[in-house]
């Protein structure tokens, strides 16, 4: 069964939500794209018309929503809204003194919509639909309609402007690729010479040690006897003419295994030196940024010629790289820091200095109090005032124990005196105690002012400053406190009762424990029942009263209504009921009107 046009656009303009449903929205363009007559779009116009009649913004709201979606597919809906645009100024924006009904949020919601949209109906569709302008224009200077907010949407979601923004950021593109291929063009003629200039030394550096195959071809023929005594180079061409003219061969077995062995010694160690120089530079140097290069030129199209050079030079790298495999170079010396032989011949490698455990331990308390200048030194340990942490740690953890350890008191009131006096841990009001006179400076460095220099006496603490230190702040320790319970007798209305007290309930007399349902736990009872349990204001005679039907009504009562609450609500319109005003609004509007 079919659902009429009609029924469709109510389900999209009733249903109360902000957006319209996608599968609902896709049923009406089937049926729209199917229908080859104008009736569908006649009946869509229709249903939407009596939508936008409705005296509420939201319907209104949904039904411009679905009215746009339309007018952007169909010519012949686009011609029934040109012909009605008086009409839908005044559904849509008010116009002509019309006003536009509540909900008031979602009325200025649908004003705003309104004029971004058929400001994009203008930009599209104007020039082949002539009243959009012509009601563009009377919008904007008859009705003093704002179209700002509207321009700017349109900017921000027209695909015109996207392709004009693609565009623009090719053409950025373009020049980025540009300015690249100039780099690389400069980059490469100032690093030309000094790259062809490493290959050579190279080359030449083969060739002493490994024979080319011309060379020993030449040499074998100088040894047949074809050349002459005079031609010491061995000239080919002169040595291939009188061998054809004699009609004479000769065999050369030439064995590649045999000519690349170049073993280093001290003869040719120097040129393996200037290889293994020049290698470093050809493989952390000149490839990587040949790379770079071969990198950049691969994404600009009109570099053919540069990339041809580029590709040459990377060739003739590769090739001494692997020449240089082939003679047997290990390249391991590379990840090797290079160092002089100038500094490697004026020093010498001292051996490294033994550290035992305890000097280690020294040296990483020192560097851990580095603040204190004298600390771990030995001229503090001959100090008769100075004690050692160590020490000072263990009488803290011990002190009845260096009490009797001490010497004997000189008198026996001093002994009751430490018999009573309390034990205290050890602080800085006990160091400073009974000293009149204590050096500020306790780092054993001369302090020297920048301007003045030093000073003649030692700076010495104030008395303020010695006073502060020769007293001991204690805190006060709040106590816990203790948890106050709720009474959690039964009341009338089914609830507990949520009086907290520590001892007594004003209403329920003593607190004891309860259950969930307000119950005493089983096997207590309260002394005030034991002691007077003929009372009218205990817990259980108020118990008893209580009929048990009427409290199991009230809780299947609070249950439905937490299950009512939980249930997730569907969307629906907005009331149109005006809210009442308070006395601050009224005042507010007030304000507004004689403004």
């Amino acid at each position: 069964m079919h659902t009429s046009i009609e029924d469709l656009v109510a389900e999209l303009t009733t249903s109360g939500s902000e957006t319209l449903d996608t599968d609902t929205v896709n049923q009406l363009k089937r049926r729209l794209k199917h229908d080859e007559s104008d009736q569908a779009i006649i009946q869509t116009f229709q249903a939407l018309q009596l939508a936008l009649e409705k005296r509420h913004a939201q319907v209104r709201l949904s039904a411009l929503q679905l009215a746009n979606i339309v007018f952007c597919r169909s010519h012949q809906f686009r011609l029934l809204v040109v012909d009605n645009l008086p009409r839908w100024f005044e559904l849509v924006l008010g116009t002509n003194h019309k006003k536009l009904p509540a909900p008031v949020q979602y009325a200025q919601q649908l004003r705003d919509m309104a004029a971004e949209i058929y400001y994009m109906w203008v930009e599209r569709f104007g020039n082949g639909y002539q009243r959009l302008v012509y009601g563009f224009r009377y919008l904007r200077f008859i009705e003093q309609v704002d179209f700002k907010r509207a321009v700017k949407e349109y900017k921000r979601k027209d695909p015109e402007r996207i392709r004009a923004r693609r565009k623009i950021r090719l053409e950025a593109q373009s020049e980025y690729l540009k300015r690249s291929l100039v780099s690389v063009q400069a980059d490469y003629m100032r690093t030309r010479q000094s790259i062809n200039e490493a290959l050579d030394t190279l080359d030449n550096c083969f060739a002493i040690l490994v024979p080319e195959i011309v060379d020993i071809f030449g040499s074998h023929g100088a040894t047949a006897g074809t050349t002459n005594d005079d031609d010491d180079d061995g000239d080919l061409d002169e040595v291939l003419a009188i061998m054809a003219a004699n009609r004479q061969s000769i065999d050369i077995n030439i064995n590649p295994e045999r000519v690349l062995e170049a073993e280093e010694d001290t003869e040719n160690s120097a040129v393996f030196d200037v290889i293994r120089d020049y290698l470093r530079l050809c493989v952390q140097v000149y490839s990587p940024r040949v790379q770079i290069w071969k990198q950049k030129l691969d994404r600009i199209d009109d570099s053919a010629e540069l990339a041809g050079l580029v590709d040459g030079l990377d060739t003739r790298i590769s090739v001494a790289i692997e020449k240089c495999r082939d003679l047997g170079i290990d390249f391991a010396y590379m990840d090797e820091p290079r160092d002089d032989e100038e500094d490697t011949d004026e020093f010498e490698d001292a051996p490294a200095p033994v550290v035992n455990k305890q000097q280690r331990i020294r040296q990483v308390q020192q560097k851990r109090n580095s603040v204190f200048a004298m600390y771990g030194q030995q001229v503090l340990k001959q100090d008769p005032t100075y004690i050692e942490p160590s020490l000072l740690r263990d009488q803290h953890n011990h002190p009845q124990a260096d009490i009797h350890q001490e010497e004997g008191p000189t008198n026996s009131v001093e002994a009751k005196l430490r018999e009573t006096a309390p034990v205290v841990s050890y602080g800085a009001d006990l160091e400073y105690w009974g000293q009149r006179e204590v050096n500020a400076n306790t780092t054993g460095l001369e302090i020297r002012h920048r301007f003045l220099g030093s000073a003649r006496d030692e700076p010495m603490l104030s008395e303020a400053a010695l006073d502060t230190l020769q007293k001991r702040a204690v805190y006060y320790q709040e106590p816990e406190r203790k948890e106050i319970k709720a009474c959690r007798a039964l009341l009338p209305s089914g609830r507990l009762c949520p009086r907290r007290d520590l001892v007594k309930c004003p209403l329920h007399g003593a607190i004891v424990p309860r259950d969930e349902q307000g119950q005493l736990k089983a096997g207590f009872l309260p002394e005030e029942e034991a002691e007077a349990p003929s009372s009218s204001i205990t817990t259980a005679e108020r118990i008893e009263d209580l009929n048990q039907n009427d409290v199991n009504a009230l809780a299947r009562k609070q249950q439905t209504k937490a299950k009512t609450k939980t249930k997730a609500k569907k969307p629906k319109l907005a009331s149109t009921r005006k809210a009442k005003l308070t006395g601050i609004k009224r005042l507010q509007q007030t304000i507004s009107r004689k403004r």
